[in-house]
């Protein structure tokens, strides 16, 4: 057997008591377990990381102390953890790693009373004994009584003293001036990676009142190894900036589960990013991923529209004709205050559609990831393309008129199968300088390579755009 199985042999037998102690003291300061937790804010960003806020309430002596906090999360970036209080100050901090396993248990309790536990192989019974930890590795070596233990043929069982983090919890040791004795809180700041969260919606859109009643969900995941109990949790909409990369999120050991955010809760803007605060108190496991509800609205109107992309190609190598196409299906609505509308700033997220279908299952109609949009702004939706509406285009003329310079006319058929009129945009890409001297629709410029056409086609109908453009690209 190899040491690190004789090693690995006895570590299995290692056993923490249940027995609560006295409150305990780092060294010659003191130590603030998790009775001393009172309150935990987790504000979760988009980038893979969160912020946690503890309140923590103890005895603070005055003058120089130090104080040793544990129960903290195990994954916490150090260098970013922030303690102030009043009239407290901090001279230095230093971080104890997480306790995960029963080797690191047993590091812990080097050089301090155990118990030593064996079974009285006549009686069956377990015989209790004091004992010292005076070396691990290769074995453990105990001192009980006037006697050395080298090969103890029982298990080692610790106290669950308040000094002693949980497994999968670390320490954070700081040395402080208090200018006061009191009984009072102090607040600590740190990063954890791992977290994040994202923004869904699911919209179920009535075709025929133009419609759509949209509930907003706000989904977190934990990705890290930390659980967390009744928090206050806030998401933040936007992308700050940060010199090392976080942990993704890639998988999660548990199906989703689901809350309740408080809606008149409105998020508040601070120094242009947007905070969603949910005020009723959660937990989230590590591995866990939970979806929170953000709003329920209902109805809110939209207008439907088709768009069409680039239907022709304008250089020389171009094809003459492009066959039936379909266009892109668009929902769009404003993000006004009312029964009209959400009313408040919706962070950038994915939108799912389903079509309500009465007497019949409902039909997925696509989805689409919209960006934030602020009270007051549009949202929209392009779904997919469809057959029913679309185009056909075709190329009449093509003629150089220099170098680098051309003279184009196309013609476009649009066409609407379905029962209802179809209000279609039509988005035309140019290279270079582009002027359109004859067509039989107006268009608009939208930018300096984009011209727009507009049109409603009734069912069953067609309707030509034909047009000329000359295209400079060269000298």
């Amino acid at each position: 057997m190899t040491k690190r199985n004789v090693l690995r042999s006895a570590l299995a037998a290692v056993v923490v008591s249940t027995a609560l102690c006295a409150p305990a003291r780092a060294e010659d300061g003191q130590v603030w377990a998790a009775d001393t937790l009172t309150s935990r804010v987790l504000t979760i960003y988009a980038d893979g990381f969160a912020q946690v806020e503890e309140l923590r309430t103890g005895d603070i002596p005055k003058g120089p102390f130090r104080l040793r906090i544990s129960d903290v999360a195990s994954g916490i970036v150090p260098e970013s953890a922030i303690l102030r209080g009043d009239k407290v100050t901090v001279r230095e901090m230093s971080m104890r790693p997480s306790l995960v396993d029963p080797h690191a248990l047993l590091i812990g309790a080097l050089g301090k009373t155990v118990r030593a536990v064996r079974q009285d192989p006549r009686t069956g019974e377990d015989k209790v004994e004091n004992a010292t930890l005076l070396v691990l590795e290769p074995r453990p070596i105990l001192r009980i009584g006037d006697r050395i233990e080298v090969n103890y043929p029982g298990r080692i069982v610790l106290p669950a003293t308040s000094d002693m983090p949980m497994p999968g919890s670390a320490q954070l040791d700081f040395g402080l001036d208090s200018g006061q004795a009191a009984h009072r809180g102090l607040t600590l700041q740190y990063l954890l990676p791992g977290l994040r969260w994202q923004a869904d919606y699911a919209a179920l859109y009535d075709e025929a009142k133009d419609q759509v009643s949209l509930n907003g969900w706000i989904s977190v995941a934990n990705g890290s190894d930390d659980s967390f109990r009744n928090v206050s949790l806030r998401v933040v909409a936007g992308n700050v900036a940060r010199l090392t990369e976080s942990n993704d999120v890639a998988t999660f050991r548990a199906q989703p589960k689901m809350a309740m955010l408080d809606e008149s809760a409105r998020p508040p803007a601070v120094a242009g990013y947007r905070l969603y605060p949910v005020s009723k108190s959660v937990s989230i496991d590590a591995g866990e991923r939970k979806l929170v509800a953000f709003f329920e609205r209902s109805p809110i109107s939209v207008r439907r529209t088709y768009r069409i992309v680039d239907p022709v190609g304008v250089f020389r190598a171009a094809p003459g004709s492009w066959p039936r196409r379909g266009a892109f299906l668009r929902l769009a609505w404003d993000n006004v205050a009312g029964a009209s509308g959400v009313g408040i700033p919706m962070p950038a997220g994915t939108v799912r559609v389903m079509a309500l279908r009465n007497g019949d299952a409902d039909l997925f109609l696509g989805e689409d990831r919209i960006d934030h949009t602020p009270e007051g702004g549009e949202v929209v939706a392009q779904l997919g393309r469809v057959v029913d509406v679309g185009y056909e285009a075709r190329r009449l003329d093509y003629r150089d008129i220099s170098r680098g310079a051309s003279e184009q006319r196309f013609t476009l058929t649009l066409f609407n199968d379905g029962d209802h009129p179809a209000e279609i945009e039509v988005a035309q890409t140019f290279p270079g300088q582009w002027v359109i001297f004859e067509e039989d629709a107006s268009h608009t410029r939208r930018d300096a390579q984009t011209a727009v056409w507009k049109a409603v086609v009734e069912p069953k109908q067609r309707t030509n755009i034909t047009f000329s453009v000359r295209i400079t690209t060269g000298n």
